[in-house]
């Protein structure tokens, strides 16, 4: 397999990579994140209830993230083409046979589980092949390429209402799996990548298998407190944003009373605001080191903490202006949690190589958390018959998953971006500290030889000097 020879950390050829995990978040997120319009299509061609149709949505978002460490795992020991490649043919196969099915539980294994292994597969490695392309732009390029999600729940539910309007709900399946081995194809561009062309020295035969970009999986991250931080983080962050985004249009809907169409243009708001705020976060990010406000972990708090807040204040709005603005605050809050922000925490805490793990696992966590959230919402509102409480314990949930990044910060955990520890050239490489270490401690050690043979001399010296004079004498 060639590698991305003669490349260097922020060479063109980033970009390209950038553009192509753009359009595969954009084909995941089409697939994944539109099974709601999917939803509608199952009841009406099905003649299905509602409570168990629901469940195929559900599986296919929860297994797309589930499987997130899986896909980790094997990029570490197979490589970003290969488990890409995996992915696209999942997602193709799950698709095709969604066709032929005529029964619920089939369609939960075909569109649900097949499918949703073959998006998390995709997933993993265009949200871990930017790194290894970038230094100093690198939140940049995490953010523009995060920003395919955004666009992808955006396009698709129209492109899919309409195939299913034009082929029928058969067609649409198949039409999807033609559009999803486009994954296969995006994903050979992501080239192994090799500094200057030249192989990869194996200093540590642990953590290195040659020039093919694969390390061995390390988890000793999961001895590390910062990381259950995180974790944290990620399943109260989940859990509230999943109330909220499951029961926004419910709200507006049932009890508000807005019209369907009104209902959708909330989604859409949050949509277009995750989009631009990914970039706009990733391309601040850059700059932390300048300006404190920008660090990664500043602004996962303050975005977590303000989408947590409106959320909380969600009930006491009640027109739709309000409720657009709503919208847009909290794709903000939701930007943070999807784009560059936690993957620059996570490789300023283990460095790049291990990226596919630490994030796999706390994409995982987040998913358990959104899982868990909606239906803990649904059981609060039978409970109380409004919505009023579980929009308080969504906003409360995503406020305690700021503050408690405090304490990380405040142990200043994470290194600044343009430090080393933050951006490993690679694994297996002696940093430029190490280097000059060993090489001082050569000189030193050089010195206190060379020292101690011009002691041996003059001291042979002067016992030749002394015989010379006692034979003299």
């Amino acid at each position: 397999m060639p590698s991305c020879e003669g490349c260097s950390k922020d060479c063109h050829y980033g970009w390209v990579v950038v553009v192509a995990a753009a359009l595969i978040r954009i084909l995941v997120y089409g697939i994944s994140y539109t099974s709601g319009v999917v939803y509608v299509v199952i009841i009406e061609n099905f003649n299905t209830k509602r409570g168990e149709t629901a469940w195929i949505a559900s599986i296919l978002t929860a297994v797309t993230f589930l499987v997130s460490p899986l896909s980790g795992v094997l990029l570490n020991r197979f490589g970003y083409r290969a488990v890409t490649f995996l992915g696209g043919i999942l997602c193709f196969v799950g698709l095709a046979l969604s066709q032929f099915v005529k029964n619920l539980i089939l369609l939960c294994f075909t569109y649900g589980i097949i499918t949703g292994i073959g998006c998390g597969l995709a997933y993993m490695p265009c949200s871990v092949a930017v790194s290894k392309y970038f230094n100093r732009r690198l939140n940049l390029a995490m953010g523009i390429a995060s920003a395919g999600g955004g666009l992808g729940s955006f396009i698709f539910p129209p492109i899919i209402g309409a195939l299913n309007d034009q082929y029928g709900w058969q067609g649409m399946f198949l039409i999807l799996a033609a559009i999803s081995l486009n994954i296969c194809v995006l994903g050979l561009f992501f080239k192994p990548f090799s500094s200057g062309g030249e192989q990869q020295k194996t200093l540590d035969s642990d953590k290195t298998i040659r020039n093919s970009g694969r390390v061995k999986n390390d988890w000793s991250f999961l001895r590390m407190w910062q990381f259950y931080i995180i974790q944290a983080n990620a399943f109260l962050y989940g859990f509230g944003t999943s109330i909220v985004y499951g029961h926004l249009g419910a709200y507006a809907h049932f009890h508000l009373g807005l019209s369907h169409s009104a209902s959708a243009l909330l989604y859409s708001a949050v949509g277009v605001s995750v989009t631009v705020c990914k970039i706009l976060q990733g391309l601040t990010a850059d700059f932390g080191n300048k300006c404190c406000i920008f660090k990664p972990i500043v602004q996962l708090i303050v975005f977590f903490f303000i989408g947590g807040l409106v959320s909380a204040f969600l009930p006491i709005i009640t027109v739709l202006p309000g409720l657009i603005l709503f919208s847009v605050v909290f794709g903000s809050s939701y930007a943070a949690c999807g784009g560059s922000i936690i993957p620059s925490l996570l490789i300023s805490l283990k460095g790049k190589d291990q990226l596919s793990l630490t994030y796999g696992v706390s994409l995982a966590n987040f998913a358990v958390g959104q899982l868990l959230g909606a239906p803990a919402a649904g059981w609060i509102y039978d409970i109380y018959g409004s919505y009023n409480v579980p929009f308080v314990v969504a906003g409360v949930c995503m406020m305690i998953s700021a503050l408690v990044m405090i304490v990380p910060y405040r142990s200043s955990s994470f290194a600044p971006q343009n430090e080393e520890i933050a951006i490993p050239e690679q694994a297996t490489s002696t940093s430029e500290e190490e280097t000059k270490q060993l090489e001082m401690s050569d000189l030193t050690e050089m010195s206190f030889k060379g020292s101690k043979l011009s002691i041996l001399k003059r001291q042979s010296l002067e016992e030749s000097t002394s015989l010379l004079e006692e034979k003299v004498m």
